[in-house]
């Protein structure tokens, strides 16, 4: 009996092997398969993608060549302004857009409550100082100025007032201070507060943190306009607050939207965007247009309500305070030389939506002419030009240094004019 069931349990032990052994192989033929599976599937994948990669690469080169040469495209701002009449036989010119096309790939820096702030940089023709609360263009004034016997002053605006495309000594307040030290008032002392992209809201919190600084100003400038205006389009909402907003908040915010916005520098995304613009009719751009004038107005209001706030400042503080508004391109009566013209009918003589932000630009100059006539609370500069024929736009809002000279002459005037007030 014994011998039967130990014959038996070899025999089932054989058997078991005999299991495993036929179950072995068809295992790892599955497996084998797998792999091969997973193998083809990478190889697939890795194609795919190296694909995809290579052919956005090749769309965002032929969208660059398209969106740098076609005469329907916005083409670059910089080289439209190195073209510029104002530079034809400066000497200085070359080396100073050498300087200034490095400067402007410059990340700007954050700063508190203003968003972003002048990036400090020193070269031959283009300083940024390290001065009263931040860094500042800098402003040759006279070297014999002292505290005691100086005339303060303190510039406020955006790219125009800070001197974007001209060098230090073609700013607007380099103007004015060789103008008013001059004219014998003493010794004047010009500190240009402006930095590109601001509106009267940001300039507004500077001259605020600037007095908590410890700055004690005769006079106060601001030199505002382009912005503020630029700023009423589109319609479909209320004027935006600043440059960028929807970026600055989408990141802020943390969205998706903000972590991809990068795509939206593209230039895919920026011929993609051209053309779904441009496929607008006229008829919609025109009933956006007329829909934009409440925007005209609430810009308006909002810059006189900042300069209330201003003058308010001055009273608190003890300074006077002179408020200018711009000349752009588009707007008033001067006699364009071919360059300004072609860009005033490119800006406001087409049916794009450039053309549309620009005329609605041109709606709120009209408004602020007819505040400024009225009211007295600003001087409106945008006729400044109307019997200047020589070239001095860089382009629809930036001058070069004759251009930035009229003005400084007519601000330096309106101070003289108006010092025992």
């Amino acid at each position: 009996m014994t011998d039967l069931l130990e014959r038996e349990r070899k025999a089932t032990s054989a058997g078991g092997n005999s299991s495993r052994l036929e179950v072995q192989p068809a295992t790892s033929r599955t497996v084998s398969r797998l792999l091969r599976a997973l193998s083809v599937c990478s190889y697939l994948a890795g194609y795919t993608i190296i694909t995809l990669v290579v052919l956005a690469a090749l769309i965002e080169l032929a969208c660059w060549a398209f969106w740098s040469v076609h005469p329907l495209t916005r083409q670059a701002e910089l080289e439209n302004q190195i073209g510029s009449p104002v530079y034809l036989g400066a000497e200085w010119a070359p080396q100073f857009w050498q300087e200034e096309t490095l400067r402007r790939n410059q990340r700007k820096p954050y700063v508190p409550f203003r968003l972003w702030g002048v990036t400090e940089w020193h070269s031959q023709y283009i300083n940024n100082d390290r001065g009263l609360n931040g860094v500042w263009r800098r402003t040759n004034n006279p070297a014999n100025c002292t505290q005691s016997t100086s005339l303060i002053i303190w510039t406020f605006g955006g790219s125009t007032m800070y001197g974007t495309a001209v060098p230090d000594w073609a700013t607007i307040p380099a103007y004015l201070s060789q103008k008013l030290n001059v004219q014998g008032h003493g010794c004047v002392e010009v500190s240009n507060f402006g930095v590109e992209g601001y509106v009267t809201d940001q300039e507004l919190i500077l001259l605020a943190e600037l007095l908590k600084a410890g700055g004690h100003p005769d006079v106060v400038i601001y030199y505002d306009g382009v912005n503020d205006s630029s700023l009423a389009w589109p319609p479909s909402a209320s004027p935006k607050a600043h440059f960028e907003l929807s970026t600055i908040k989408n990141r802020v915010e943390g969205s998706i939207s903000g972590r991809i916005d990068f795509l939206q520098k593209s230039y895919a995304m920026r011929v993609a965007g051209e053309v779904l613009a441009r496929s607008k009719s006229d008829k919609v751009l025109a009933s956006l247009i007329a829909k934009a004038q409440p925007n005209v107005l609430k810009t308006v209001d909002k810059y006189e309500a900042n300069m209330r706030l201003v003058r308010a400042l001055g009273e608190a503080y003890k300074f006077k305070v002179y408020c200018f508004w711009q000349p752009i391109l588009i707007y008033g009566h001067k006699p364009l030389v071919p360059f300004e013209q072609e860009m005033a009918v490119r800006d406001a003589g087409g049916d794009s939506p450039e053309s549309a932000w620009f005329l609605v630009m041109a709606a709120v100059y009209r408004e602020a002419e007819r505040r400024a006539a009225a009211t007295g609370n600003f001087v409106f500069l945008g006729g400044l030009f109307d019997s200047t024929r020589e070239p001095l736009y860089v382009d629809e809002a930036h001058l070069g240094p004759r251009g930035n000279e009229i003005v400084a002459e007519a601000i330096a005037r309106y101070i003289q004019d108006h010092r025992a007030e």
